[in-house]
């Protein structure tokens, strides 16, 4: 091909000196084909009359477009990249470069359409519409990473946020971080978008087509909102909650907070969305002004959800859940028994009844201890108490076991003074682990030993109300007190008090 220059040149002698083409041809040196061409031609442009061989590609051209076709269809975390696609091609007998075959696959993936970058359109957010989704983070625990989920919702009018730190992603968390959300915004949006949870989504049909979980058409149908789930790798449609997330995670979470509790933490999480909310600014106004614009529906009730699982009572008086353990009374071992899993507490029902009520564990290997389940237990194998694990773990304050080696001692039996003690120990289920010490404190110093000693001091704190009650200023100086000075008084004096009091009372 010709250079720019020369292309201008012989233009400039044909259209402006008149020149004939075979003088151009001869001046400059060139064919007369080349010279016809850049007449005729406006731009500069080489059209290739005979298509050129392929010696590379031409034998392989039809299995590199069905590699690329075949990797375009696969899921993301699957598509081969364009080296191993040449790697794998080598292997075949492909004998050209890299260079050759990625113009090669260039071409194709343009013809097919392959790779062809998407375009949006910026919409309007609609009043009472919200985007919901989870995003991980980490916090420090005891000097160590620990990986935990936080549930972010926004609303896409009036922008104001909310997040809740939870363990999991599952659907007591889920349900829990929605009712959330609706009890901060003060209503339920009536619209809300989400990616495919699985707490929500049972199964991705073709399009806009989802089979919803039974458990989420139950909360759908209790607060009466619209749900609309985002394509597959589609995050594009719900961007806002996702740029709440690595919002979240660059602002909240980094440098890595030091984890306490869910408790706390969510505190924390919650305080920081009320000064967003105050703060916050959209196209001039206030996110405590917009927001007052929504259009929700009214929040009346709270939806109150728990995981149902079945569970045998084993001979430890223990049930097993998530590779955790949790105690109930003695008298259901050996009983099946159901647990209602909350996002952080767990009950045991029995028949309709509740027989425990645990704070939820997470991590493995855990046990919760209730004491009061197994006194009765050790109240007849009362030479276990010692080694009993749920005592060593109870941490009572020392005057507990002072006062029952001494109640052993007065009773002059090991056996007898435990369960005697056994009966204390009942007793700080009704008055309290603290004011019982007080009262063995107090029976220690005057040396008084026996649970009837302990049960009458802790009847007549609790129980004992004076009947009698202080004369006012008014009625002392209406009978005439201070005439009496003496510390001596006669039963007569006493009498004709109590007699002008009765007057008094009559009046």
């Amino acid at each position: 091909m010709i250079e720019m220059v020369q292309y201008n040149y012989i233009r400039f002698l044909y259209f402006n000196k008149h020149k004939s083409q075979r003088a151009i041809a001869k001046e400059m040196g060139i064919h007369r084909a080349t010279v016809k061409r850049a007449i005729e031609n406006p731009e500069q442009k080489y059209h290739m009359n005979v298509e050129r061989d392929k010696p590379v590609n031409g034998d392989f051209e039809k299995r590199i477009k069905h590699l690329l076709e075949y990797n375009s269809n696969q899921p993301k975390n699957q598509k081969l990249t364009k080296r191993r696609i040449y790697e794998l091609i080598c292997e075949e007998g492909y004998k050209g470069s890299y260079s050759s075959f990625t113009y090669q696959a260039r071409k194709i993936e343009e013809k097919l359409g392959i790779n062809q970058k998407e375009g949006f359109l910026k919409l309007v957010p609609l009043r009472g519409s919200m985007q919901a989704d989870f995003g991980e983070v980490y916090v420090m625990q005891d000097k160590m990473p620990r990986k935990i989920h936080v549930f972010c919702a926004k609303l896409c009018y009036s922008k104001v946020e909310f997040v809740k730190a939870y363990p999991g992603e599952s659907t007591e968390f889920f349900f829990d971080g929605l009712t959330s959300a609706f009890d901060f915004f003060g209503g339920v949006p009536k619209k809300i978008i989400f990616d495919n949870l699985k707490p929500a989504v049972k199964e991705v049909l073709t399009g806009r087509e989802r089979i919803l979980q039974e458990e989420f058409v139950k909360f759908q149908s209790f607060y009466c909102f619209e749900s609309e789930f985002c394509g597959p790798a589609k995050g594009n449609e719900k961007g806002m909650v996702e740029n709440l997330v690595k919002y979240v995670e660059n602002n909240y979470f980094l440098p890595r907070v030091e984890f306490k509790s869910f408790d706390i933490l969510n505190l924390e999480l919650k305080e920081k969305c009320h000064q967003r909310l105050k703060k916050g600014r959209y196209e001039g106004e206030s996110w405590e002004k917009r927001i007052l614009d929504e259009d929700f529906l009214p929040l009346k009730e709270r939806y109150v959800y728990a995981r149902i699982k079945e569970a045998k009572v084993d001979t430890y008086q223990l049930i097993h859940l998530e590779k955790n353990r949790y105690s109930v009374p003695t008298n259901y071992v050996g009983k099946k028994v159901e647990i209602h899993i909350y996002p952080f507490k767990v009950k045991v029902i029995y028949k309709g009844e509740v027989i425990a009520e645990h704070e939820r564990m997470f991590g493995k290997n855990k046990e919760s201890l209730n004491p009061y389940h197994f006194l009765p237990l050790l109240r007849k194998k009362a030479r276990a108490y010692e080694q009993a694990k749920v005592i060593q773990d109870w941490g009572l304050p020392q005057i507990y076991e002072k006062y029952h080696k001494m109640l052993q001692a007065h009773l002059n039996s090991d056996s007898k003074g435990t369960r005697e003690f056994i009966d204390i120990l009942k007793l700080t289920q009704q008055y309290t682990v603290e004011v019982v010490a007080k009262v063995l404190k107090e029976l220690d110093e005057k040396n008084r030993y026996s649970y009837q000693e302990v049960l009458s001091v802790l009847r007549y704190q609790t129980q004992h109300k004076p009947k009698t009650e202080l004369l006012s200023e008014e009625k002392l100086k209406s009978l005439d007190v201070d005439k009496h000075t003496t510390t001596y008084m006669s039963l007569s004096t006493y009498n004709e008090l109590l007699r002008k009091v009765g007057c008094e009372n009559e009046r």
